[in-house]
């Protein structure tokens, strides 16, 4: 079993929820007639809340090609399949013409490039003054110890950073900072307890073996979090403004 079989019935493949993602996006107007890119669109409930929510059309990107079909059905079953059209591409190589976007929407598009060179490469996507909508783990100190980093930074290429250090990479990618927020303690939760139950109810309809690897590392995650993560790291959304 591979992460896109285990995460894919779930609304989302990272902690995060709706209230998050209002949260951030209360900052920016976004009319009928914008377009906006959701990158890490996953199984497509972002997408499908933000088109029904703000009427706009959507182009949801995910890396992994076998989302796609599964967009397009919660999409339609959420009555959005006409403003959402579900795309698969590299985030470090988009398919987009230049100034496309009145947003982007990246919820953990950023880890496997790493925010410097995310930022950078996604800037020419919205025009002067439009906005980029970017997630990012961090540590609360930056002396943090290898237990705290590593579950996090297993998916990552570069190490986590404290918020300070982002706010320097956002000034340096040519963004001004808008508007941030946390995800909240109770989203995190929520995000493991649903991963924990469908890897439990996995291993006791015996789909998998509880020596799965995607299982194990789900499960440690998890527990991680609730012992040791807690408190001591943080996701955060940065609404940001091109400014150049």
């Amino acid at each position: 079993m591979d992460r896109f079989t285990f995460f894919s019935p779930l609304p989302r493949s990272e902690p995060g929820g709706s209230t998050f993602t209002s949260a951030y996006l209360n900052q920016v107007q976004i009319k009928a007639n914008h377009l906006v890119l959701d990158l890490r669109c996953a199984s497509g409930d972002r997408a499908t809340w933000v088109a029904r929510s703000r009427g706009c059309r959507i182009v949801a990107v995910d890396e992994e090609p076998r989302y796609l079909p599964v967009v397009q059905a919660r999409t339609t079953d959420g009555g959005a399949g006409h403003l959402v059209k579900p795309v698969a591409a590299s985030y470090g190589a988009l398919p987009f013409a230049d100034e496309s976007f009145r947003l982007v929407m990246a919820e953990g598009a950023a880890l496997k490039l790493g925010l410097q060179k995310a930022l950078t490469e996604w800037r020419r996507l919205v025009p002067r003054n439009g906005h980029v909508a970017v997630t990012y783990p961090g540590v609360v100190n930056k002396d943090a110890p290898p237990e705290v980093r590593e579950p996090l930074e297993r998916h990552m290429v570069e190490p986590l950073r404290t918020l300070a250090d982002c706010h320097t990479v956002v000034r340096n990618a040519g963004y001004e900072l808008v508007h941030q927020v946390p995800l909240q303690p109770e989203l995190w939760d929520a995000f493991y307890a649903d991963a924990m139950r469908r890897a439990w109810a996995m291993v006791a309809a015996k789909t998998v073996s509880k020596n799965d690897p995607v299982v194990r590392e789900v499960l440690a995650e998890a527990h991680w979090y609730r012992r040791i993560g807690r408190g001591r790291v943080f996701m955060q959304a940065l609404v940001l403004r091109r400014a150049r």
